[in-house]
């Protein structure tokens, strides 16, 4: 009696989601493992990654930072296939939707005046949640991935034109991230995701439709 309570209070719970959509540069795709240090159960590792997203007008545009997890199969396979190009500083940007954002606050170590860690340490905060989708994805100006079924409104107002209106970003990541985030890019060869254009064949899609 008690397990079927349980079930259906489950299956009438509601959730508040929480969504954020825009266009942004791809950068810090990496692994990141449960260090232990709290001694608290292991995880697994999970796929996370930085986006640079632009705001404001796009003559004169603003940035805001993510830091990422990876969620659902199609979003893990697509930022794999980035993930090499954004590692090595080409231009990779992606239109893109995130869930469930917060403020996470850690400590950093500040640098000195030429720019070496010191041993004094400040608050620090950045923006963390969910990458759950991705629409398009650029890498140096030329289209590499497109969604077959398109979000709405994910670059906003006039996206893809802003996109091709701005080489890159010059900005800085935020400096000394928390120590759970540093952890090395993995590459293990897999297949490409769905709709990627083929390298060096570039004309060449994969046939595979993505989920809706």
């Amino acid at each position: 009696m008690a397990t079927q309570a349980q079930a259906q209070a489950q299956a009438q719970s509601e959730y508040f989601n929480l969504h954020v959509s825009g266009v942004g540069y791809l950068s810090r795709v990496r692994w990141v493992g449960n260090n232990s240090r709290s001694g608290g159960r292991r995880s697994e590792p999970f796929l996370s990654c930085a986006i640079n997203a632009l705001r404001g007008n796009s003559d004169d545009p603003q940035y805001t930072y993510f830091d990422l997890k990876v969620n659902g199969s199609d979003a893990i396979e697509i930022i794999r296939n980035l993930e090499k190009a954004a590692n090595e500083g080409r231009k990779v940007i992606v239109s893109f939707k995130a869930g469930d954002i917060y403020v996470h606050q850690y400590d950093r170590q500040v640098k000195d005046g030429q720019g070496r860690q010191s041993t004094t340490t400040e608050k620090a905060a950045l923006i963390k949640g969910r990458l759950i989708l991705i629409n398009t994805a650029k890498v140096d100006g030329e289209l590499v991935y497109r969604r077959e079924r398109e979000e709405p409104d994910t670059a906003g107002s006039g996206g893809d034109a802003q996109v091709a209106a701005h080489p890159g970003s010059d900005e800085d990541d935020p400096a000394g991230f928390p120590p759970e985030d540093r952890y090395e890019p993995r590459h293990d060869g897999r297949q490409q995701a769905r709709n990627f254009v083929s390298e060096p064949r570039r004309e060449q899609r994969w046939s595979r439709r993505a989920r809706g």
